[in-house]
């Protein structure tokens, strides 16, 4: 457990293509938030409410989870912030009429992104969209194939030359180990529980970790 170190609250928008990885994502990082003993919630906005069929399997509730749309985030935010350190953001998988006015109501925004052709163009959709926000997101590549002898795979190469080319901001790991979080959703569990060894594990500690940093160089 340690102590919150950030001089105020900070919210994190979750973007990205159906199946990109996007709700596993805001369970896991916001697993790891908890496990510090910080005070965490997701705001479920994505009409699926895969997060919040989650909650209700989930048996320890160490952390919060709230159903809400798009539109009503922005006012939510501010009353989060008030009980909690942490609050992710779990948006649809498309834009949606309230969807600026989050990413401009939201602290940093993170997009989700497989690393295949159709995806990394829906990536590169919404990282124009958050510049236009006068905004910039960080892009995580997930169901990246394994890297070989240090060396990313060519379709994983590709997809970080797309969005270099484009000015995107790319986180510099990758999440591989995808297969082990059905199971555990499926259970109410998160990569929290699993051992600290564990690569789906250290994979979301390193993302934590980045997005942290970028929370460090904003917030102080």
């Amino acid at each position: 457990m340690t102590q919150y170190p950030y001089s105020r609250p900070v919210s994190l928008l979750l973007l990205g293509k159906g199946g990109a990885g996007k709700t596993t994502s805001a369970l896991s990082l916001a697993s790891i938030s908890a496990s510090m003993g910080w005070r965490t919630i997701v705001l479920d906005a994505d009409p699926q409410r895969s997060a919040s069929e989650w909650d209700a399997l989930n048996p320890t509730g160490t952390f919060a989870v709230h159903t809400t749309e798009v539109g009503a985030v922005p006012a939510l935010l501010n009353r989060a912030k008030t009980h909690y350190d942490i609050v992710f953001i779990d948006h649809p998988p498309a834009s949606y009429g309230g969807t600026k006015k989050l990413i401009r109501a939201a602290d940093h925004c993170m997009i989700c992104a497989r690393p295949y052709q159709f995806d990394i163009t829906q990536a590169l959709e919404w990282v124009d969209l958050v510049k236009t926000e006068s905004m910039r997101a960080l892009v995580a590549l997930t169901a990246a194939s394994p890297r070989r002898q240090g060396k990313n795979a060519p379709i994983v190469e590709e997809a970080r030359q797309r969005l270099a080319e484009a000015g995107a901001d790319i986180w510099r790991g990758q999440i591989t180990h995808r297969l082990t979080h059905p199971e555990l959703i499926a259970r109410g569990k998160t990569i929290a529980d699993l051992p600290t060894d564990r690569l789906a594990r250290a994979e979301y500690e390193s993302l934590w970790s980045a997005l942290r940093k970028q929370v460090v160089a904003s917030h102080g």
